[in-house]
């Protein structure tokens, strides 16, 4: 091999490097992003304080400032924002119907029509995954009795917050009416399944078979990562 030959060899290898590297930082980013986003312990956060974010009104302005930490259903209904880190200076409230997406510490919320409730309410849903086609959020409902609730000996605060606001995941495409939940596709898992994935017509097609691996509400993380692998 030449020395112009080994030259271009090394170039070509060390480019492959950055390559998978640059990669390997966006994937560890990006899990990063995905497991804190449910972190709702006052180690790294403490409620009532101002954290830098943003926020994405409808028109697609982006206002930068600090956001008001507040609990995790609090946080889905109405953001109080900043435009400099001082509680004692102005604010202004929005409700998440009124803007399309905002952030506040590590937290990335998009508006979306899913509230908790029957009908289309369009609220601020945590991300989880948006990388896809159908995104991954979490909502946050309010236990009965929630501000009645008092932490059992030797619960942590995590469990406990888990216990007054129990999470459920939605999923959501931009096709969709409205976001939906494991617990939709629940009755007649085939036919809603394979509609709801009709875009990709061998993956319908599979559903459609009750091919194994396929048929299932215990599928669905399966099946929504092939969807989004395959999908524009």
């Amino acid at each position: 091999m030449g020395m112009e030959n080994i030259n271009v060899y090394f170039r070509q290898t060390k480019n492959k490097i950055m390559l998978l590297k640059g990669l390997a930082i966006a994937l560890f980013t990006w899990v990063s992003i995905s497991v804190n986003a449910q972190d709702w312990s006052t180690v790294n956060y403490e409620y009532g304080k101002l954290y830098k974010g943003y926020i994405i009104n409808n028109e697609g302005d982006r206002l930068d400032g600090f956001i008001k930490y507040r609990n995790r259903w609090a946080m889905q209904n109405e953001v109080s924002f900043y435009k400099v880190n001082n509680l004692e200076s102005k604010k202004t409230k929005y409700l998440t119907a009124n803007i399309s997406e905002y952030k506040v510490g590590d937290k990335i919320y998009h508006v979306i029509p899913y509230s908790g409730k029957a009908g289309i309410l369009h609220k601020a849903n945590l991300v989880i995954d948006a990388e896809g086609c159908i995104k991954e959020y979490v909502w946050y409902d309010r236990a009965s009795s929630y501000n009645k609730l008092r932490k059992r000996p030797g619960e942590t605060d995590e469990d406990f917050g888990a216990r007054k606001f129990p999470s459920t995941k939605v999923f959501y495409k931009s096709t969709d009416e409205m976001g939906v939940t494991k617990a939709f596709f629940k009755n007649d898992f085939k036919k809603k399944m394979s509609s709801y994935t009709a875009s990709n017509k061998e993956l319908s097609k599979k559903i459609k078979k009750a091919t194994a691996g396929y048929s299932k509400v215990q599928d669905i993380n399966k099946i929504f990562k092939e969807y989004n692998e395959e999908c524009k």
